[in-house]
């Protein structure tokens, strides 16, 4: 399963379809982001998953740059270190937004980057261990280039309690007070909404009634626009500062989530960089 998809391990949320879907495979992590040829460890491919060469000159020059990975593999953040490392560079004064944190922990974060937290006192405020639940060690490489850099980071996710009720009742059923700013999602592309037609039907069997197969749509379509709608918001303030935001690939690959949530806000253009385990040997190592 993809990273964004039913393979995430964002505990809240999957805990809910979990629920939904007893005995389900969802084990996180799990699977990587297809590649047409042999990229080499943590190789560059676009989200349709064709090669890219050199692909970063082109997405500094962006206004959004989306980055995907599989949240338990090492090689992934080591990528997205080295990318950020090089958007800082070439365009200093960058955000980061994060898919880690629900944005009720963006205090958090904003201690973490202005030096007043400790790395203990940062996982303890940020809730890290219930929001996120990986290994912090994964992850702290990157939140201390962004502290030692000045680096802004913002919180792109919505709190496990309002996924657990859309995965339960379905996003119409919310309060619009409840949905914490979050608006209607832009309609999904009919391929998006088969393939988590598919996803769900191979893991939950006969068992799941369509009705909750649609709930786990709306919770997925939730994701997605709630990251877009933080990411456009923080383009509107400051248009001229360049955005990276790190997710799971399955919220990338074909354009199909938040790259379409962002292009329903006018920000169509946004780049999208997904790393490829896939080695010359052949075998995706996760």
């Amino acid at each position: 399963m993809r990273s964004g998809l039913v393979g995430s391990a964002w505990a809240p949320a999957w805990a809910a379809l979990a629920l939904l879907c007893a005995g389900c495979a969802m084990a996180p992590g799990a699977g990587a982001p297809p590649v047409t040829a042999c990229a080499g460890p943590a190789g560059w491919v676009n989200q349709a998953g064709d090669l890219i060469a050199s692909p970063l000159p082109a997405a500094a020059r962006s206004r959004v740059v989306l980055l995907g990975e599989e949240h338990d593999r090492v090689i992934d953040h080591t990528w997205e270190l080295a990318a950020l490392a090089y958007f800082d560079r070439v365009r200093p004064g960058l955000m980061l937004g994060l898919e880690m944190f629900p944005r009720s922990r963006q205090y958090a974060l904003d201690g973490w980057v202005s030096g007043m937290e400790s790395e203990q006192s940062f996982l303890l405020q940020s809730d890290w261990a219930h929001v996120w639940g990986f290994d912090p060690n994964l992850y702290l490489p990157i939140f201390r280039f962004a502290r030692d850099h000045h680096m802004p980071l913002l919180a792109l996710n919505v709190d496990g309690a309002l996924v657990h009720t859309v995965a339960h009742q379905g996003w119409a059923q919310v309060p619009v007070a409840a949905r914490e700013g979050v608006g209607d999602p832009a309609p999904p592309e009919p391929a998006y909404r088969a393939m988590l037609d598919e996803e769900m039907a191979e893991h939950a069997g006969p068992r799941m009634k369509a009705s909750q197969i649609a709930h786990f749509i709306d919770a997925q379509l939730l994701w997605d626009r709630a990251m877009a709608e933080a990411i456009a918001r923080a383009h509107a303030a400051e248009p001229g500062r360049l955005i990276v935001a790190m997710m799971g690939a399955g919220h990338l690959e074909h354009r199909w989530g938040i790259p379409h949530q962002l292009a329903s806000l006018g920000l169509p253009d946004a780049a999208v960089l997904l790393p490829s385990a896939e080695s010359c040997g052949g075998a995706a190592k996760d």
